[in-house]
């Protein structure tokens, strides 16, 4: 029988994996939900803990793959064969600003349209805030998440 926790887990990382587009993450959704099912009773912690627990197990399985076999192109005449995307950091950033349960919608909003790219002046012109206001927001909102991370990760 699966437990309560791990059902909104699975239903949680479905979400994401509908909504995702990257293969990278979908990757680390179907990694994560392997983790989740390979235990369906436990029942020790609530599903946005189990959902973040599972990515971050799952991000480091793909990272030892990639240590341990680099990608290599299949056609080596070929010049053109890609590149390592550097925007995966900002991948596990999202993901974890979907999940934390504990970010107030706004601080939500604030990180991750820093995470995508925009800049203090860019976010207080959309919500109609003055600059140093903008910049204020913004730091309280990094603080709060930084305190989330790090409580995230000792009792992970």
């Amino acid at each position: 029988m699966i437990s309560h926790p791990v059902a909104g887990a699975v239903k949680a990382l479905q979400k994401q994996a509908l909504a995702s587009r990257d293969m990278y993450q979908l990757d680390r959704i179907d990694r994560a939900l392997d983790e989740l099912l390979r235990n369906p009773s436990e029942d020790t912690s609530p599903a946005p803990y189990r959902v973040r627990s599972a990515m971050g197990h799952a991000y480091e399985a793909l990272e030892r793959r990639r240590a341990i076999a680099p990608s290599v192109p299949l056609d080596p005449e070929r010049t053109d064969g890609g590149h390592t995307d550097a925007r995966y950091p900002v991948v596990e950033i999202l993901a974890w600003l979907e999940s934390e349960p504990k970010l107030a919608a706004g601080e939500r909003v604030l990180l991750d349209e820093l995470a995508r790219g925009h800049d203090a002046a860019s976010m207080a012109r959309r919500h109609g805030v003055a600059l140093p206001r903008m910049r204020e927001r913004i730091s309280r909102a990094r603080r709060r998440a930084r305190a989330l991370w790090q409580a995230a990760e000792e009792t992970a």
